[in-house]
């Protein structure tokens, strides 16, 4: 009995310091997340976020998208490989399987928005997507999502920022806007609840819209 309260005690201790962090410390691999992704979060299938397309599960046309991009985690970590931002920062991990980071994209859309920052363009930049009915503009390095995704975005990356403290890498007032417009609908809380069942965090964003002006500064 002494021993097993012994052993009790040492992973107490070692699991100590990520339990008082924030953020999710339940899935430590991206690949992982991955695969909880589609079998879990999405398992009945949905619809893609910037295209607003429904699809029936996992299949080779969509990828699962980080919000918080992994170009602009890596360069807030100031590391290049995976290796070397789990050595640089032990949370690097956690934070990149963070499940509330992910949703599901087309891969052709996927492909185009992963190393551009989302902002707002003229109205009279058109869809580069349009022949597939999606209404994304894109232009160099910039991209603005459909109205109906905005809110989503603000609110997984105002989670990122908060559980992470990330910088909000674009404008904050934009996103606070996009917050507004778009608030949390019955798909978005149903999908926290989900994230929130596999890894023990949920987006108090989403949970609580006002914590927004209380929490997120400009």
């Amino acid at each position: 009995m002494r021993s097993l309260l012994l052993v009790l005690g040492c992973l107490t201790a070692v699991a100590s310091p990520l339990a008082a962090a924030n953020g999710q410390d339940q899935i430590a691999d991206p690949k992982a997340a991955v695969q909880l992704f589609w079998s879990q979060v999405y398992g009945q299938g949905g619809t893609t976020l910037y295209c607003g397309s429904s699809f029936g599960g996992e299949n080779g046309q969509l990828k699962a998208s980080p919000i918080y991009s992994t170009k602009q985690l890596k360069s807030t970590l100031r590391c290049v490989t995976d290796r070397q931002c789990s050595i640089m920062n032990p949370r690097y991990s956690y934070i990149a399987s963070d499940l509330h980071n992910l949703y599901p994209a087309l891969t052709r859309v996927e492909l185009a928005r992963r190393n551009a920052q989302f902002g707002e363009l003229d109205d009279s930049v058109p869809s580069k997507f349009a022949d597939i009915g999606c209404d994304m503009k894109t232009s160099f390095q910039l991209v603005e999502p459909r109205d109906e995704a905005k809110g989503n975005i603000a609110r997984a990356i105002f989670y990122m920022h908060v559980e992470y403290d990330l910088p909000i890498v674009g404008q904050v007032q934009m996103f606070k806007k996009w917050h507004q417009m778009d608030p949390p609908d019955a798909e978005e809380k149903a999908r926290n609840d989900k994230i929130a069942g596999l890894q023990g965090t949920r987006n108090r964003f989403i949970d609580n819209p006002e914590l927004v002006e209380q929490q997120i500064k400009n």
